[in-house]
């Protein structure tokens, strides 16, 4: 039997790493509910309007095998007895959206060929605003503070932050509750090294987050998270 060349196996080894690179999709018409995994979010970035997105995949919550709903498959979201049908974004991904940013949401698919799964519900957490002003003066990375801060707190729901800048490394903080306030302390913000001199704008964004619960015809690998975000920025300086 003739051994291939290395070059041969080369190329084979690439084709096979740029295929398991890049997504796959298949029918819904191929998959009963209970494989399907419902990865579904609501985010409202005020308190007017809110939208609803659904990925639908096949293989547990971190596969790039996207379910495609075809036939009489149709998704399906509703907050206070306003029901839209939920419009393909991409293959396998759905999306809707509405004018109210808070209270329940539920996420429904209808089928033709298997098990429905009709309430995949959640409410999101109390609209909030971030009260933390910092202007346009520049805070010290080695000596400054950076408190944000909002109301109302206590909410009950998870809180994240994360910045971002152009000469800072980004940053991502579980803050754990609702407290109300956070704080970096000094010293905590990394510049990068060709920018420790340099001052830069920082963007913020605090998102408060809860856990909806799954249609529990779905595959147990299928979450919904709903979340309030809000967004702010400061000068980060030497």
């Amino acid at each position: 039997m003739r051994t291939p060349g290395f070059a041969a196996v080369l190329a084979g080894l690439t084709l096979a790493v740029l295929g398991n690179a890049c997504s796959a999709t298949t029918s819904s018409r191929n998959i009963r509910t209970a494989g399907l995994v419902a990865l579904v979010e609501v985010t409202a970035n005020d308190e007017s309007h809110a939208t609803v997105s659904s990925s639908i995949v096949i293989g547990g919550a971190s596969s790039n095998t996207y379910v495609v709903l075809e036939g009489g498959d149709r998704l399906y979201a509703e907050t206070n007895g306003d029901k839209r049908e939920m419009n393909a974004t991409d293959d396998g991904e759905y999306e809707a959206k509405f004018d109210r940013g808070e209270g329940e949401y539920i996420v429904s698919l209808t089928r033709d060929v298997d098990a429905a799964a009709p309430k995949t519900s959640g409410t999101l957490p109390p609209p909030f605003q971030i009260t933390s002003d910092f202007g346009d003066a520049p805070l010290s990375r080695k000596n400054d503070k950076v408190t944000f801060t909002w109301t109302p707190g206590g909410s009950g729901s998870d809180v994240e932050i994360e910045i971002e800048g152009d000469c800072i490394h980004s940053e991502h903080y579980n803050v754990g509750g609702d407290p109300g306030s956070f704080t970096i302390e000094p010293r905590k913000i990394e510049a990068w090294s060709s920018d420790k001199k340099k001052k830069c704008n920082v963007a913020v964004e605090i998102s408060h987050t809860t856990q909806g619960t799954a249609d529990p015809a779905f595959d147990s690998d299928s979450r919904f998270e709903l979340r309030q975000v809000r967004k702010t920025r400061f000068v980060s300086g030497p």
